[in-house]
């Protein structure tokens, strides 16, 4: 009610959150496979197994490699440019400026990759590859022109937050990583393509450096990271953190669904995703 102290709210949200984990949990322990199928629309013709992946979903999964790509290398850019002040000669400053241009460009790289990976095209060839240099270095020179704007007492406040969004994105990335190679669990649309359900597993069941990466969630994770902007506002803006917040778990949400729609990931992939970038 409205009468609750804030401690006991704040502990009876969690215990709410942590019931519906378990609950989830438990649901995609049995009812994975038939999930998954229904939202990406799985038909058997007699011979073949088939998908029908909606639009939205394609979309997401481009959208969901450049939003926290673009978060991580802002963090980068902002907590080295930030840091850069503290040196003491120019020549310092402007190295650790520059420094912060290469993971920035590195993670612009990466995003530009699998949007390729996505959409078939392929970058071979001398001049695919400059192409594709050329697209990763626009964006970050962008992002790092665009950091270059903010004023220094603002980026001075930022400092923390964007030093915490950083290691936050490096641990998740490591981790999740980490787990997909261990665990090797199939993908729904991998099954498909071989034209066989067979290779199914519950999540409780790794096959252990099978060389598929479906468990958990990468897309999840990552997209669990936008809570961190709630952290970055500060003074008067930190009336909207309730809103930004929100949005924030709607676009998880958003794209936890369009990964099961695309017959990318199960229930639980999306689950143990999310609870990797929230804890």
């Amino acid at each position: 009610g409205e009468n609750m102290n804030p401690k006991t709210k704040k502990r009876s949200l969690k215990l709410g959150a942590s019931a519906a984990l378990a609950t989830g949990i438990t649901l995609a322990s049995r009812f994975d496979l038939a999930i998954s199928s229904t939202l990406a629309g799985l038909k058997f013709n007699g011979k073949y197994f088939t998908l029908d992946v909606p639009t939205f979903a394609s979309t997401l999964e481009i959208i969901g490699e450049w939003a926290p790509s673009v978060l991580a290398a802002t963090s980068a850019l902002i907590f080295a440019s930030a840091g850069s002040e503290n040196c003491k000669t120019q020549t310092g400053k402007v190295a650790a400026r520059a420094g912060s241009f290469i993971p920035a460009m590195g993670l612009m790289a990466y995003a530009s990759s699998k949007t390729a990976e996505y959409l078939d095209y392929s970058v071979g060839g001398i001049m695919g590859r400059m192409m594709f240099a050329a697209f990763s270095f626009a964006i970050a020179a962008i992002l790092y022109l665009l950091v270059g704007k903010i004023p220094p007492e603002v980026k001075k406040k930022l400092f923390l937050p964007a030093a915490y969004t950083l290691a936050a994105s490096i641990t998740v990335l490591l981790t999740v990583s980490t787990l997909k190679t261990v665990w090797g669990r199939t993908r729904l649309r991998d099954m498909v393509d071989d034209n066989s359900l067979e290779s199914y597993t519950p999540w409780y069941k790794p096959n252990f450096f099978a060389g598929e990466y479906s468990f958990p969630s990468g897309h999840t994770a990552h997209a669990t990271l936008v809570l961190m902007l709630s952290k970055w506002l500060y003074g008067k803006a930190e009336k909207y953190r309730p809103a930004v917040t929100a949005l924030g778990y709607g676009f998880i949400a958003l794209m936890a669904f369009s990964r099961l729609a695309a017959g990318a990931h199960f229930l639980s992939d999306f689950l143990f995703g999310f609870i990797i970038a929230l804890g």
